[in-house]
């Protein structure tokens, strides 16, 4: 004789998520990671300043003219600012994945791209922005065959009449590199989630008495 020991079925069992403070929250930390990657994107601009070349200029009759037929710094200054800029971007991406896993998701995602967005453009502006002054004045003062550097500046910023400055292609490497990275990330993410507490606790163990037990000899 085999006797039933299985526990009645009392419905499905609904996973417990923990608080997290729920959507507004995830907005609140997107926006003060945007803010602190902008912030960061200072010291990016010093960095650019620090490792890429100025452009030597020489005084001519009526203002400056390059000092060799293909100067080579222009394509310098851009190119080390892809390359710090993916760097920058990769690390952001990785920071906020590791920092703030509570987080992760598409609003988290969003937070990353404005933060880079604009951690480009304050690189730039920061960047371009050291000794400029100085040039400009040797630019109008200085006598005919004086040699003078220009500042690093990226050829994909121009000046415009309804806005100071239009964003080009360099200036998105940032964001690029620090969506790519997210994206990857997410990608291999063992969490269907991406948040490993709220998986955890979606299937978590449960007592001994809420399985259904296999029916025994009697």
């Amino acid at each position: 004789m085999l006797s039933d020991d299985t526990h009645p079925y009392q419905g499905p069992i609904e996973p417990v998520r923990p608080a997290t403070g729920g959507r507004g929250a995830d907005v609140l930390w997107a926006l003060v990671l945007a803010a602190v990657i902008g912030v960061l994107g200072l010291g990016l601009g010093l960095l650019w300043h620090a490792v890429a070349p100025t452009l030597p200029l020489r005084i001519v009759e009526g203002g400056a003219a390059y000092t060799s037929p293909e100067p080579e710094q222009l394509a310098a200054a851009e190119g080390w600012f892809v390359l710090l800029g993916l760097g920058f971007g990769l690390l952001c991406a990785i920071g906020a994945w590791v920092l703030l896993p509570a987080r992760r998701g598409p609003i988290q995602l969003a937070g990353l791209l404005v933060g880079t967005l604009i951690a480009g453009w304050a690189a730039w502006w920061l960047g371009h922005d050291i000794g400029l002054a100085a040039y400009q004045d040797k630019l109008a003062n200085a006598p005919v065959d004086t040699l003078i550097q220009k500042p690093v500046d990226l050829r994909a910023v121009k000046k415009l009449t309804f806005f100071p400055y239009a964003i080009g292609g360099v200036l998105l490497i940032p964001a690029l590199g620090a969506v790519v990275t997210y994206a990857l990330a997410a990608a291999w993410s063992r969490w269907p989630s991406l948040r490993r507490h709220e998986d955890e606790q979606e299937w978590a163990r449960y007592d001994d008495d809420q399985f259904i037990a296999g029916a025994g000899p009697s």
